[in-house]
């Protein structure tokens, strides 16, 4: 029913009468407005068709800050209470195919007693869950169970993402400790972007949660309020272990980045007591080296082992003070 292309905006309209089943409506139903006759009525809208944009503005019968925010271009999770209604804005992650999770799809909610307008500007899966729901039986009692209804399945849809994250950094820790010469720097690094990203648009959920929660309609019944309790305490535990994946990434790359100094340090300390033990026999090679008349030995047949052997006792002799000295064991 949440079809991707729908070029006349109306995506699902759902009805409920005194009767058992459900009533799907079109456009036919709501040219005038709000269909009349029902107790309840939710319209889910695509917010990139001019019709459903119209009708959201002149039928719906909202107020207008309330139908710009529905139609509005950007938006971000918040929660406005109006006199006849309230204005729900979430957000859910991004499970449509070749679609990176966090770039996150906004749920725009208009809800009062009995009605319900939900506008999106892509495929939400948690919309689809709640209109199979209703599908194979589910009836909620007024607009704020559906609510309810729907909010869930869509914190629900972000917890495999959540565990996704979870174990790609506990495999990165574990690459890490066990690799002395790769590290995995760039999977680390898109970790952490993947969680910045996500915990920006998840935190302001978990406020919009807590005044809707905190000041609700008076009509929002008891088993409302504990729903949309646990939802809210569902963000936290997102939030909180987005925190944690933030915080051993963290951790993680300043280990690498200790282990490449501590790797970097060593080579240089070779590299260091080489130069130490090589200069002087560079002085001494370059200094019988020079091209000019009287050098010793030059006539002699055994001077150039003589060097060599001078040098041997030079080495040995550098060694001896390096270890005195304690630069290596």
């Amino acid at each position: 029913m949440d079809a991707a292309d729908n070029i006349d905006g109306l995506i699902a309209g759902i009805g409920f009468s005194d009767e058992p089943e459900v009533q799907k409506l079109d456009w036919g139903h709501l040219a005038k407005g709000r269909p009349e006759g029902l107790r309840l009525c939710w319209v889910h809208l695509s917010q990139r068709e001019e019709p459903s944009r119209s009708w959201v503005k002149q039928k719906a019968g909202i107020p207008d800050i309330a139908a710009d925010a529905l139609i509005a271009e950007e938006t971000r999770p918040r929660v406005q209470r109006f006199d006849d209604g309230v204005l729900i804005v979430l957000r859910g992650v991004n499970l449509n195919p070749g679609a990176n999770p966090e770039d996150m799809v906004s749920l725009r909610i208009w809800i009062e007693r009995g009605f319900m307008i939900t506008v999106r500007l892509r495929r939400l899966l948690a919309v689809q869950d709640t209109l199979a729901a209703l599908e194979h039986g589910f009836r909620p009692a007024d607009t704020d169970e559906l609510l309810v209804h729907l909010a869930e399945r869509l914190f629900r849809r972000m917890e495999p993402v959540i565990d996704d994250l979870e174990e790609r950094i506990d495999t990165v820790d574990e690459e890490q400790t066990a690799s002395d010469t790769q590290h995995p720097t760039r999977e680390l690094q898109t970790l952490r972007l993947r969680t910045i990203i996500l915990r920006r648009y998840i935190l302001p959920q978990r406020d919009a949660l807590r005044h809707l929660t905190n000041d609700p309609p008076t009509w929002f019944s008891r088993q409302t309020l504990s729903g949309l309790s646990e939802a809210a305490d569902r963000v936290i535990r997102y939030v909180e272990s987005l925190d944690e994946i933030r915080e051993r990434a963290m951790v993680i790359q300043d280990t690498i980045q200790n282990r490449n100094s501590e790797e970097l340090n060593r080579r240089l300390y070779i590299l260091s007591i080489i130069s130490a033990i090589c200069l002087p026999l560079g002085l001494l090679t370059g200094l019988l080296g020079i091209n000019v008349a009287g050098m010793p030995g030059a006539e002699t047949a055994w001077a150039f082992w003589a060097v060599t052997l001078i040098m041997i006792l030079i080495v040995g002799l550098e060694v001896w003070a390096l270890k005195s000295l304690k630069w290596f064991k």
